[in-house]
């Protein structure tokens, strides 16, 4: 009867800390993926629109997945050193209470936690990051409409290296400044969904400086949601080139040209589109990527997101192997000591997990690099154990 009251007590401790740190990282990850996509959320919160509310609770369950194992650590390392340094372990154990039986509900309660983890980091959190893509990719084409309508101008920032068919297009609008281009801004008198009319497209360097300014009578619009493209069918264009970065507002070029349609269709990347990403796949639809061996190079990047996954979901076993034995001795030492120790081994997993990764990038099994931090603690404990034994 002591024993289960014991373990109850046990139980609820470690769930009421787990919740706290856990809680406090998920709003740390969350805030800092906001502050990442604070654009979407500017844009969204311009349109007045409720989608705010969606877009945080789609990136919830990926914070959460990645708060879970290094929260729980912290909170472990807290509540076992502030039980030794109250004297509590040893106290009970005076009562008859043998270790196995205070460590027993804390293993048991890790393998429950990686099992959530393992949940929340194959399936939960990347499924759900993909909506978050898919409304992120939805927003800002919303948005597109709703610039010009209140401010009569939206700008792009262009990076010409994720697609030939923008630089291409590019090419033959600016020739070799076409590799300068940084941002493109577009401004419309009249709009509907398929055809804009009297369109004014200024091309912007690196230094913010005007590359050129293309006036459009009549612009043929097609929005390729899929591919994330806006492709522009020009005509009856007016083009104004500044040579040499010259000062386009004091006159830089005399050169004006006239054409009544600009063969080549001006494409501007403005969306990531709806491609595969492997980070975003659930559990079953990545295993079969990584089981496909008609693509070698998809298969290794699936195992290592799989693995990495699921390694990342198990790690509070494999912490707590680790983390109780220790935390119960520097507890008697100094209590401040558990938090810095909690700490050190959430950045030992992913300080040790990166270099394995990157250092057996090239090796055939390389997509188990992940399982290193775990089984460095494994081997950690075992050592630890056996000193420990008279």
């Amino acid at each position: 009867m002591c024993s289960i009251m014991l373990s109850r007590h046990i139980l609820w401790e470690l769930v009421k800390a787990t919740f706290i740190s856990v809680t406090i990282l998920t709003v740390l990850l969350l805030y800092g993926n906001l502050t990442r996509y604070e654009d979407v959320f500017f844009k969204a919160f311009e349109q007045n629109s409720t989608v705010i509310l969606d877009l945080t609770l789609l990136l919830l369950p990926y914070a959460i997945s990645m708060a879970i194992p290094f929260g729980y650590t912290i909170a472990l390392a807290l509540l076992v050193g502030r039980w030794a340094s109250h004297r509590e372990v040893v106290a009970v154990k005076s009562l008859g209470v043998s270790s196995v039986s205070l460590a027993l509900p804390i293993y048991a309660y890790s393998c429950v936690l990686s099992m959530f983890g393992m949940f929340a980091t194959l399936e939960w959190g990347p499924v759900n990051r993909a909506e978050f893509d898919k409304l992120r990719e939805q927003v800002l084409w919303e948005n597109l409409s709703h610039l010009f309508v209140e401010e009569g101008e939206v700008s792009f920032p262009i990076d010409q290296n994720t697609d030939d068919q923008m630089k291409k297009s590019f090419s033959s609008l600016l020739d070799k400044e076409a590799g300068e281009v940084n941002r493109v801004t577009l401004s419309v008198s009249e709009f509907s969904e398929e055809f804009w009319k009297n369109l004014r497209i200024t091309f912007f360097d690196h230094q913010n400086r005007i590359l050129m300014v293309i006036n459009s009578g009549q612009t043929f619009v097609t929005k390729s949601i899929e591919k994330g493209f806006l492709t522009l069918d020009l005509h009856q264009v007016d083009l104004e080139p500044v040579h040499s970065h010259d000062n386009f507002f004091r006159g830089g070029s005399d050169l004006f040209l006239k054409v009544s349609h600009w063969n080549q269709p001006l494409v501007l990347k403005i969306g990531e589109g709806k491609k595969k990403n492997f980070k975003r796949l659930g559990f079953i639809e990545l295993y079969n990527k990584s089981m496909d061996s008609k693509n070698m190079r998809q298969r290794i990047l699936a195992r290592s997101i799989l693995h990495k996954n699921a390694a990342v979901g198990a790690a509070p076993f494999f912490i707590t192997l680790l983390v109780l034995p220790t935390s119960i001795i520097l507890g008697r030492k100094e209590g401040i000591l558990n938090l810095f120790f909690g700490i050190v081994i959430c950045v030992s997993f992913y300080v040790i997990g990166t270099i394995g990764a990157n250092f057996f990038e090239n090796h055939i099994w390389s997509y188990l690099a992940w399982w290193i931090p775990n089984l460095f603690f494994l081997f950690l404990s075992i050592l630890f154990t056996m000193r420990s034994i008279p």
